[in-house]
């Protein structure tokens, strides 16, 4: 099977003919937001970001279209959209025919390449964050190499060692096999991370030096080949699908990203569709193929630990119904032990039927998402994931099985006053939702759930208003009640009676804060962060970890990370 998979790549590299290049985006970059203040300007339609990241190329597409609606923007929106342009000059004058475009964006390194161009650029971050009379230093450092070659390949390469030291190292982001590696953490402490897990994302951690300090590095690394609108690529990165500011529920970036194979199309100029198939870590060990070293020293003895095989298969289709009108329909599979499959690996395969095809021994999820730009200046938008439903006992709160997860909320643009924006968002994961009753199918990678960061049995409201008074300034004030119920055990999740646990049944974490922010980028590519909070935690399980309103401060300044 894997030679299969080799020789059906190298058959469709050699394929390639002439066309147009494909670079992704970071998720983290500011050109989603204003892109999608634009479209609830109603300055363009078509904007389908129901999955992320984007192209270059696709972003460069509706800033061309921008061109002709400046008169309609704000000052400020002006502003901000000829800072855009130098970013994406480049593609723009490739889809505006130049055969040769130059870039006069700034990059530490930037080259021409045969039928492309090659850019370098530096990762640099140092933060600090009081707790009171505790503290915590933050550091990255690494670097990012991306553009185009041969005139339909484009790629990126991104890598950052991170360093967290301090009072209050987050052990969060750690799995639970880190987290039980942590010898120096109380039971206690092991217990609190376990189940509450860190806002910031999941990470490996290379190096734990003490209970004070612990490294990770990031990679991503993509290639793309474009063949006419077949977009062929093999990516280590992070999948971003549905909505949501404080955590998507279907896919994001709270699991450490994951290598892939993906394609890309458009099937019209108002639906596109997009299919993955990734390698996942299932953190669960195969004692079967897991075996003992033993060398010509009896004393020196060496396990060789084997965990089971984890796979992942993905497709969504997004429509454009009619303008401000935008909807996403999709399915997953999580499957183990054999594959790859074949039958996962054809992309317009309806996962589920396939499921029934091996006999049930797989993990399938059902989503969608809705995406509001109906009245002026008001977003609204909507993501729903099934992990499981029984749709015969629909209305039977006892044997429904409503294992699910949604987010819902709304934007208001320049309302009440011009450059403004307003937030309102609330998210929901009933009981079971990411588990599996087979630990090596259950939606997660390397111990970290693929979609919402909270877990199972949790909500969130949020609020947040902001005001940008020029280009490269942010002010905002927002406001987060987080609350977290207990694990639903296997036995109770596969139970004719599911039902009868409450939503945040067992006991109660809860976490309320209140605060500020400030972002400003004085020149392209530095950016000063400043924050601020009042933070309190309830946790009925672990008492040892809660606090009052307690006043917390960041401050960081880092040049190429957004």
């Amino acid at each position: 099977m894997k030679r299969m998979i080799i020789i059906s790549i190298c058959l469709i590299i050699s394929f390639i003919q002439l066309c147009a290049q494909v670079v992704y985006v970071p998720l983290e970059h500011e050109i989603y937001d204003f892109l999608k203040r634009m479209e609830a300007r109603q300055l363009i339609t078509g904007y389908r970001d129901a999955s992320l990241p984007m192209s270059r190329i696709a972003i460069a597409s509706f800033l061309n279209v921008l061109e002709g609606k400046v008169d309609n923007m704000t000052k400020v929106e002006r502003e901000i959209f000829e800072f855009m342009k130098t970013e994406f000059k480049y593609e723009m004058l490739k889809l505006q025919g130049d055969e040769k475009p130059s870039e006069i964006r700034w990059h530490i390194y930037s080259g021409e390449l045969t039928g492309g161009i090659i850019n370098c650029d530096l990762d640099y971050s140092i933060a600090k964050r009081l707790f009171g009379k505790q503290s915590n230093f933050y550091r990255s450092q690494g670097f990012k190499v991306y553009g185009y070659v041969y005139k339909n390949v484009g790629y990126y390469f991104n890598i950052v060692d991170n360093l967290e030291r301090g009072d209050r190292v987050d052990y969060g982001r750690l799995n639970n096999k880190g987290i039980d590696n942590c010898q120096f953490l109380s039971e206690e402490e092991k217990e609190y991370y376990r189940r509450i897990k860190s806002s910031s994302g999941g990470v490996i951690p290379s190096q734990i030096n003490s209970r004070k300090q612990f490294q990770y590095d990031e990679i991503d690394a993509v290639i793309n080949w474009q063949i006419g609108d077949f977009v062929f690529s093999l990516e280590k990165i992070s999948n971003a699908w549905g909505y949501g500011k404080t955590g998507r529920v279907i896919l994001s970036n709270n699991a450490p990203s994951y290598p892939q194979i993906k394609l890309q199309f458009q099937l019209s100029k108002d639906i596109s569709f997009i299919y993955f198939h990734g390698e996942l870590n299932s953190n669960v060990v195969d004692s079967s193929r897991s075996y003992i070293i033993i060398y010509n020293n009896p004393a020196y003895i060496k396990s060789r630990t084997i965990e089971h095989t984890k796979y992942i298969a993905a497709h969504q289709i997004e429509f454009s119904i009619w303008n401000g009108f935008d909807l996403a329909l999709g399915e997953s599979v999580i499957y183990s032990d054999r594959g790859p499959l074949l039958i996962y690996l054809i992309p317009v395969m309806f996962f589920k039927a396939a499921e029934h095809y091996n006999d049930d021994k797989d993990n399938c999820q059902l989503f969608g998402s809705l995406d509001l730009n109906l009245i002026k200046n008001v977003n609204l938008y909507f993501s729903l994931f099934i992990d499981e439903i029984n749709t015969d006992q629909l209305f039977d709160p006892y044997r429904s099985h409503r294992q699910i997860a949604f987010n819902s909320g709304i934007q208001l643009f320049d309302l009440p006053f011009t450059n403004t924006d307003v937030r309102l968002e609330y998210t929901r994961l009933n009981p079971a939702v990411y588990n599996h009753s087979i630990p090596s199918v259950t939606f997660e990678n390397n111990g970290f759930v693929l979609g919402n960061w909270m877990g199972q049995n949790s909500d969130n409201l949020y609020c947040e208003v902001g005001i940008i008074p020029k280009q490269g300034l942010r002010f905002s004030l927002f406001g987060n009640i987080f609350r977290k119920g207990a694990a639903l055990s296997i036995f109770d999740q596969y139970s004719e009676r599911q039902g009868e646990k409450p939503f945040l049944f067992g006991p109660l974490h809860e976490e309320r804060s209140v605060g500020f922010a400030i972002k400003y980028q004085p020149l392209r590519d530095i950016f000063i962060d400043i924050n601020g909070r009042f933070h309190r935690i309830r946790d009925e399980l672990c008492p040892s970890m809660n606090k009052n309103f307690q006043f917390e401060f960041f401050s960081g300044i880092s040049l190429g990370i957004w």
